[in-house]
């Protein structure tokens, strides 16, 4: 989430420094008259130096480090990945509320939408690139895999539903109705006081132990799939259903080498700052333009 944060600013930060600008030189069309006030034109060429003066050296980076990319993209034949780009892109827009709130924060931001994916792009590929850049042997993939087992290993899970009530009285209830073959979901719609789950008809998906209250965990991982029990906690009363299990299992280095790899590279990675640094100082680049 973090990292969604920090690219969502970035895109914001980047865009907003030119949207203002461009918006009125592009409404402005042709005209040799950028704007009137009481009858007094500032006129296209006014507008345009003092963009330039004011923007120029920003837009002019922008454009610079956007073409070492573009180059070292096309020499390492780095694309972005579409399903990452759809995922980060809701990421987002979740953050917001949805697409309607993203859409709020862009309009505020005098942003459009293409914009807006056209700098997630850029972040995304330029985030590929310093993976790609990063030099690995098998050695250190073992040594990172051993070092982080913990992150690889498949812990015992549980896949679980569950009604929150304030009384034994209605747990007993609900579970001697669910026993026999009441819908588990429309009884935690109707009934269940925990709203993180209520409207999932009581469905919290796979959870490991450490995840939730001692109780809890106790019945839910001593039940077997399909079946059905009550705990008491500091919440209420649980009914609980277990849909099924998985067992813990020792990850196996040659079962997941690609995602260990991946890891690495994202943990020695340079930062997106030090990678355009290291690309310019690598490129021969001349600007001709002063302000």
């Amino acid at each position: 989430m973090k990292r969604i944060n920090a690219l969502l600013l970035t895109v914001i930060l980047t865009l907003s420094v030119f949207s203002a600008p461009l918006a009125a030189l592009a409404q402005n069309g042709d005209s040799d008259v950028a704007a009137t006030i009481n009858g007094v034109e500032i006129s296209r060429q006014q507008f345009m130096e003092h963009l330039e003066a004011e923007y120029g050296y920003y837009a002019l980076r922008d454009l610079i480090e956007r073409e070492l990319i573009r180059q070292r993209a096309e020499s390492l034949q780095i694309t972005v990945d579409e399903t990452e780009f759809n995922q980060t892109y809701e990421l987002i827009a979740s953050q917001f509320g949805g697409p309607m709130g993203l859409q709020l924060v862009l309009l505020q931001n005098g942003l459009s939408e293409e914009q807006f994916k056209d700098q997630i792009r850029f972040s995304l590929l330029v985030s590929a690139l310093t993976r790609a850049e990063v030099e690995v042997t098998e050695e250190q993939l073992l040594q990172w895999f051993e070092a982080n087992r913990a992150s690889y290993d498949q812990p015992l899970a549980v896949e679980v539903s569950h009604i929150l009530v304030d009384s034994e009285e209605l747990a007993k209830d609900l579970l001697a109705q669910l026993e026999a073959g009441a819908d588990m979901a429309a009884l935690a719609q109707e009934h269940s006081l925990d709203p993180g789950s209520a409207y999932q008809g009581g469905y919290l998906g796979m959870i490991t132990m450490g995840l939730t209250v001692p109780e809890f965990e106790e019945t839910a991982f001593s039940l077997e799939p399909g079946a059905f029990g009550i705990a008491e906690s500091v919440y209420g009363w649980h009914i609980i259903t277990v849909h099924s299990k998985q067992e813990a299992k020792a990850a196996e280095y040659a079962e997941i080498a690609d995602r260990v790899a991946d890891d690495y590279r994202k943990a020695q990675a340079l930062d997106v700052q030090s990678y355009l640094q290291k690309l310019e100082q690598e490129a021969d680049v001349q600007v001709i333009w002063q302000p």
